[in-house]
């Protein structure tokens, strides 16, 4: 059972961040292209290289310690499955023909490796495919009809947004752009002034081709502008944050170790405004901590915003299956007023 906004806590290493990843690859609907970023952002690589030595994930670590080799995410009626598929001599054929990819580079040497993704009447391959000869790429071949295929895709689209546990602008531009697009510009900028109350606003300037983009800040207290990375990682954390929220409208968000680089005493102010966008915009949230500070701030602010339903859960194992312990707003308001250990 999950919150408007739901934050997970427990010690390194208990699965914390796998829980955003579960969700994230289930909000895609399976697209193995979200798959590959998460496969080499762990080190999990087949040991092949593309032409330009991109590493090529290695897909058979997705199913570490499972037999059969597949996964289950999402409903028990109709779940999400993703599971390993030995490609035959004929899907090869049938793919080529089906992909009608004139600059494939032929019938392949050796049988590439394939996933299956089903999720209720969805189902399709996915091979690793070679094409213009120099790249690898996941081409995921529907075998349904074309009311099938657009179901498909709108779930994917719907999509999520994954913002990792460093301060990292890679994206957030792009995502900045649609923020102004769409007058959500004084929402980010009273966020960020969460952290920082010296700043009077932002800017993003410059583009990728001349040499990158860059947030731009100016402050009450000086002429001219400076570079919002010189006034903290805190800072752009919260612009990282503020910002994919801002783009998260209807879908899902997923924030892994929130707290990180934010001072303990503007915990309860930031998840205020976490709580509170999420509600108005329609966004789920989930997050996850091992900081007490984030937690207790956490249950201050989900208590004083009765409105938005907030729930704590904890992972932890002793010696037998994870277990996730549950603490709704009774507890929660308990939580924050006794300052309970719950990590």
């Amino acid at each position: 059972r999950l919150g408007r906004v739901t934050l997970i806590a427990g010690k390194n290493g208990i699965g914390k961040t796998t829980v955003l990843e579960a969700v994230l690859v289930y909000a895609c609907a399976g697209d193995p292209n979200y798959l590959s970023p998460i496969l080499l952002g762990r080190n999990e690589k087949s040991g092949e290289v593309t032409s330009e030595n991109a590493p090529i994930p290695e897909w058979k670590s997705l199913f570490h310690g499972r037999n059969p080799a597949s996964i289950k995410i999402g409903e028990r009626d109709a779940p999400l499955i993703i599971a390993n598929h030995d490609l035959s001599t004929a899907d090869i054929v049938e793919i080529m023909q089906a992909t009608q990819f004139n600059t494939l580079t032929g019938f392949p040497s050796v049988i590439p490796p394939a996933l299956r993704i089903t999720h209720g009447p969805i189902a399709y391959i996915a091979p690793l495919l070679p094409y213009r000869g120099e790249h690898f790429t996941v081409y995921p071949v529907r075998w349904h009809d074309n009311k099938e295929s657009e179901r498909c895709l709108a779930m994917r689209d719907r999509g999520a947004i994954l913002i990792p546990s460093g301060a990292d602008l890679r994206g957030i531009y792009a995502l900045w752009d649609k923020v102004s697009e769409n007058g959500y510009e004084k929402r980010v900028f009273d966020a960020v002034r969460i952290v920082d109350d010296e700043i009077e606003d932002i800017q993003v300037i410059g583009d990728t081709q001349s040499g990158g983009r860059r947030a731009m800040v100016k402050l009450i207290s000086a002429d001219g502008r400076v570079p919002l990375n010189s006034r903290g990682e805190g800072a752009v954390r919260m612009f990282q944050i503020a910002t994919s929220l801002a783009n998260s409208k209807g879908s899902f968000l997923l924030i892994d170790e929130a707290s990180n680089l934010l001072h303990y005493t503007v915990q309860r102010d930031f998840w205020r405004m976490v709580l509170q966008t999420a509600q108005a915009n329609n966004v789920q949230v989930l997050a996850t901590t091992h900081s007490a500070d984030c937690i207790r701030g956490f249950a201050e602010a989900a208590n004083e915003n009765k409105d938005v339903e907030g729930v704590l859960y904890r992972l932890s194992r002793k010696g037998g299956p994870l277990r996730a312990v549950e603490y709704d707003e009774h507890e929660l308001a308990i939580i924050a007023e006794q300052e309970l250990e719950v990590r």
